[in-house]
C-alpha cells in the first residue's frame, strides 16, 4: 500500500468500512511507515495502538494462568467448607427439646389412677426446691465467645458447660 491510499483510508478504517485485506494492509503499512502513522496519530490518537505488531498468544501461558485460577477457586471452596461453625449444640438443644415434649405428653395423656400421693410428692418437691448450683461465666474477648459453667459443690465430677457466641444469629 502507497502513502496516497493509506490517506484516503484513514476515515474509513476510523468507521471500520474495511474488509479484511485492506484492514491488514493498511495496519502492515501503519506499523511500516513513520511519516502516515504521524498523519494517523493526528487524525485519531488511538491509532498509535493500531501500529503495534500482533501478539502471538502462549497457549501454555493461558492454559497455567486457567489451572492456577481453576485450583485457587477449589481452595477457597475446601476453606470455606472446613471453617463453617459448627452447630452440634443446635443438635442437642433440639434434642431436649423434643424429650421435654414427649415426657410433657406423657405425664398430660397418662390415665390417673386417681392416687393423691404423687400429688403430694409433687407438691412436697415443688416446696423444696433447692439452691441452683453455682455458676461461672467467663468472656473470652480475643474469641468473641462466652462460656457459662454451671456445677454443683456437692458433686466435684459432675458440671455442664455452655459455650456461646453472641454473634451468632439464631
Amino acid at each position: 500500500m502507497n502513502c496516497e491510499t493509506f490517506e484516503g483510508l484513514i476515515e474509513a478504517y476510523l468507521a471500520d468500512d474495511l474488509d479484511d485485506l485492506r484492514r491488514r494492509g493498511f495496519r502492515e503499512h501503519l506499523g511500516s511507515c513513520g511519516t502516515c502513522r504521524d498523519k494517523a496519530v493526528e487524525a485519531d490518537c488511538s491509532l498509535i495502538l493500531s501500529a503495534a505488531p500482533p501478539r502471538q498468544d502462549d497457549a501454555q501461558k493461558i492454559e497455567a494462568v486457567t489451572q492456577a485460577v481453576m485450583g485457587q477457586i477449589r481452595q477457597q471452596r475446601i476453606e470455606r467448607r472446613l471453617h463453617r461453625p459448627r452447630r452440634r449444640w443446635l443438635a442437642a438443644a433440639a434434642m431436649v427439646v423434643v424429650t421435654l415434649m414427649g415426657v410433657t405428653g406423657w405425664r398430660l395423656l397418662s390415665p390417673d389412677d386417681g392416687d393423691d400421693t404423687t400429688l403430694a410428692v409433687v407438691e412436697a418437691k415443688a416446696v423444696e426446691r433447692p439452691a441452683p448450683p453455682p455458676r461461672l461465666e467467663v468472656d473470652m474477648a480475643g474469641e468473641g465467645v462466652r462460656v457459662y459453667q454451671y456445677a454443683d459443690d456437692d458433686d466435684g465430677d459432675t458440671a455442664v458447660y455452655f459455650i456461646v457466641n453472641p454473634a451468632m444469629e439464631l
